[in-house]
């Protein structure tokens, strides 16, 4: 199976980055085919410029969305890995799918409205956050992430989202048992569904 997974941390030694780290390795055991897109050590940029808007209208692509639109075609799942800061994806990972999941790449229109183009592929989606669990779903925090990504994005795409998982609260708040608990959550994911 081909997997694409992408990263968004910019501390190596940070939760998001362990938790990928647990989900690679799992896949790897499995004999799984693996492209890591670790945004912030490929040094990603984010942001679509007016130039590059232009470009996208006449077909021109830049390389580097060219590139990474090659994995998702290629991949048969994605997966991606990040915190949620301010009730959103980092700007780099939001910026990722910004300039990669492009109109007439990974939607369309046609005469009945919006068609997602990435039918049959699927997702996997690992978040954390610092606020508790319960804050998360009676403040409709997590409803919001689960619209945005799932929906308004895997969904909209037509990629079907397996698992969203959120780790809560990462942080201060966490203690070992909590993290070991999660590192084999992870581990279970993968044994469930790969």
């Amino acid at each position: 199976m081909n997997h694409l997974v992408v990263i968004a941390h910019p501390r190596v030694d940070s939760f998001t980055m362990q938790i990928a780290g647990i989900y690679v390795e799992e896949l790897q055991k499995r004999n799984h085919a693996i492209v890591i897109r670790d945004l912030y050590r490929m040094n990603w940029n984010p942001v679509a410029t007016a130039e590059e808007l232009r470009c996208m209208s006449t077909g021109r692509i830049p390389a580097d969305i060219l590139r990474e639109q090659a994995y998702v075609t290629a991949a048969e799942i994605i997966t991606f890995v990040h915190p949620i800061w301010w009730i959103g994806l980092p700007a780099i990972i939001k910026g990722y799918v910004d300039r990669v999941f492009l109109l007439d790449f990974a939607y369309r229109y046609g005469p009945d409205g919006v068609e997602g183009m990435l039918k049959g592929k699927r997702a996997m989606i690992f978040t954390s956050s610092g606020s508790t669990p319960e804050h998360f779903k009676e403040s409709g925090k997590m409803q919001s992430i689960l619209v945005s990504q799932d929906l308004g994005t895997m969904q909209f795409c037509a990629v079907e989202v397996i698992e969203h998982v959120h780790f809560a609260p990462v942080g201060r708040r966490s203690t070992p048992a909590m993290i070991e608990s999660w590192r084999a959550h992870v581990r279970d994911c993968v044994n469930r569904n790969f």
